[in-house]
């Protein structure tokens, strides 16, 4: 049966991989791609590329690849991708080109590093190759692209053993590791092919073996090393599952728990979402007015001091109307210490000042509101959804501020007990990001300091896509260090908040919660390692693992060169010496 199956795909390698790759493509390009089923999907294509690529009659089935993976990537897609806009069919269009883009990236990558692997000249080389290759292409893509991460063939469940290298590598480490364990099958499934009978084969599957063997084993026909260079190769792939091994292992060292909301090493904070329901009566009754925010928010501000609404909640078309909307929030009354994270859309008509022409815009904020006097945070989205949102709105092109929250002692503290003089507060910085900011990693990247919560209005139309943008949200917290409060008030909302160790969904739909956390005290505002040296230092990682095997290879291979004849010399003559004297202790 084995023996069968090997035939069958050496025999005929397009019409097998023409219909496994766009199967797995199905199941693997969800809109929440999984680990496994991605590096199935990465294995296949690499197994692909090998026998395809180097033939020139194979264009057909090349193009026809990357074309059956894009329709199996957008077919998954297809149910939340339609609601997207006001018409299904520029939602087809819009997907159908993301779809196809996303396949020839991923398809480019396949082919240069298909390339720049038959030019290495080391076995380790050609492992590592890959995987630096794939990082860097996807880590390239989601700082230009305007969906970020989400277009990108890149896991984000299943991760649980390597979700700690966010903090140090961010989304490329997860690219590389994907890649990594993907040259790992790919290597193990083509010695598997290699060892088919060729005797039962015809010329053509012989001919398609010889380029498998040549791509998973090159160095076949280099005389006098051939034996050697197999085994520096099988060393390499045992080195390469040893590093993914490894990087397993900090997840059992690191805890994976929340931090004790009660403990002299933590602060106690709750936090609230406001979400009324747009259904009081079981009927739908129109988006919640600003007037039920106010109600809602006065319900659950007694438990949580900062009260957090989701992304334009209120609309308003006049500084005037947003002023008064601002002042009512203010008169509920807040509390001294208590806060309302509104976030609106407003918009500016436009002026000439000093000469100068400002055209209309209208933009998607959010503003921190005190008891009194201005916003105390005000920030506007950067990331617009592409064609939803790019058309009507304007990007913000400000980095999010950080606020310090001044927390003071609880009624059963002493203050001096809660917190040093003179405050006698613990101060937590606090920030924002609204929504469809998160699906890029590089959202965070400038800020000078870690916030210990990062508020998150957001607003998702379709549950699929509330619970793809969760899952981004997760990683930017576990990339930040920092808390994510996540409240989504769209048709598809999935709210929670999200840290290392706490990545619970609060609330699916509408209805508000709030949800106590416990934050480090006193709190290290020292940014991540991947915060601090961002994709610079990532895409030097990458590339680092490949350097540093290639000079150890190197060495390895001149003292073989070097020490080999004469450590040959000795063992020969070790052998002839033992042969010559065992007759005589024999006698």
């Amino acid at each position: 049966m084995t023996q069968d199956v090997r035939s069958l795909i050496v025999a005929h390698p397009s019409r097998v991989f023409l219909s496994v790759c766009p199967l797995l493509a199905f199941f693997s390009l969800s809109t929440t791609p999984g680990f496994i089923p991605i590096v199935a999907l990465i294995t296949s294509l690499r197994l692909w590329s090998w026998i395809s690529i180097p033939r020139a009659n194979h264009t057909a089935s090349k193009v026809s690849q990357v074309l059956l993976v894009a329709v199996a990537a957008g077919a998954t897609q297809l149910a939340p991708s339609t609601q997207a806009l006001s018409t299904p069919t520029t939602s087809l269009v819009i997907l159908s080109l993301f779809s196809v883009f996303s396949s020839s990236i991923a398809f480019a990558a396949f082919f240069i590093a298909y390339s720049a692997s038959r030019a290495a000249n080391t076995p380790w080389t050609r492992l590592a190759m890959f995987p630096a290759i794939w990082a860097t292409t996807w880590g390239s893509i989601s700082r230009v692209s305007p969906l970020g991460h989400l277009a990108n063939w890149s896991p984000v469940l299943g991760l649980e053993a390597y979700n700690w290298s966010r903090e140090v590598f961010g989304q490329w480490g997860i690219d590389w590791i994907t890649a990594a364990w993907a040259v790992v099958l790919s290597e193990v499934i083509g010695d598997w092919l290699v060892a088919v009978d060729q005797q039962e084969l015809d010329s053509e599957a012989q001919e398609v073996l010889v380029d498998v063997q040549d791509a998973n084993h090159p160095s076949q026909g280099v005389i006098g090393g051939q034996e050697r260079k197999a085994m520096t190769r099988s060393r390499g792939l045992w080195s390469l599952l040893a590093i993914l091994i490894a990087l397993a292992l900090p997840s059992y060292i690191i805890s994976s728990y929340p931090m004790r909301p009660q403990s002299p090493e933590t602060t106690s904070f709750t936090v609230g979402c406001a979400l009324p329901a747009s259904r009081p009566n079981g009927k739908i009754s129109g988006e919640p007015t600003l007037q039920d925010y106010i109600v809602e928010t006065r319900t659950i501000q007694a438990y949580a001091p900062i009260v957090l609404w989701p992304e334009g909640a209120v609309r308003f078309n006049s500084l005037e109307e947003k002023q008064n909307a601002f002042q009512a929030i203010q008169d509920m009354p807040l509390g001294r210490g208590r806060f309302v994270g509104v976030s609106f859309e407003d918009y500016t008509p436009a002026s000439t000042e000093d000469g100068i022409y400002h055209p209309a815009m209208r933009r998607n904020g959010f503003a921190l509101l005190g008891h009194t006097g201005a916003p105390v945070m005000e920030y506007y989205k950067r990331n617009l959804v592409p064609v939803a949102e790019s058309f009507s709105l304007t990007p913000g092109t400000e980095e999010p501020p950080i606020y310090n929250y001044e927390l003071t002692a609880p009624k059963r503290y002493k203050k001096p007990d809660w917190a040093p003089a003179p405050n006698f507060t613990r101060p937590i910085p606090v920030t924002a990001s609204i929504c469809f900011d998160f699906a890029s990693s590089s959202s965070f990247a400038l800020l000078e300091s870690r916030p210990a919560i990062i508020f998150a209005p957001a607003k998702t139309w379709h549950l699929d896509i509330g619970y793809a943008m969760w899952e981004q949200a997760k990683a930017r917290a576990m990339e930040t260090g920092s808390v994510v409060v996540w409240c989504d008030g769209g048709a598809g909302g999935v709210s929670g908040v999200a840290a290392r160790g706490l990545q619970e969904i609060v609330q699916v739909g509408q209805g508000s919660w709030t949800r106590t956390i416990g934050l480090q005290w006193p709190f290290d505002e020292r940014r991540t390692v991947f915060n601090w040296g961002g994709s610079y230092m990532a895409l030097i990682s990458v590339w680092g693992i490949l350097g540093v095997g290639w000079v150890v290879e190197g060495v390895a291979y001149r003292r073989a060169f070097l020490f080999g004849p004469v450590m040959g010399l000795l063992a020969r003559f070790s052998r002839r010496r033992t042969d010559e004297e065992r007759p005589l202790l024999h006698d």
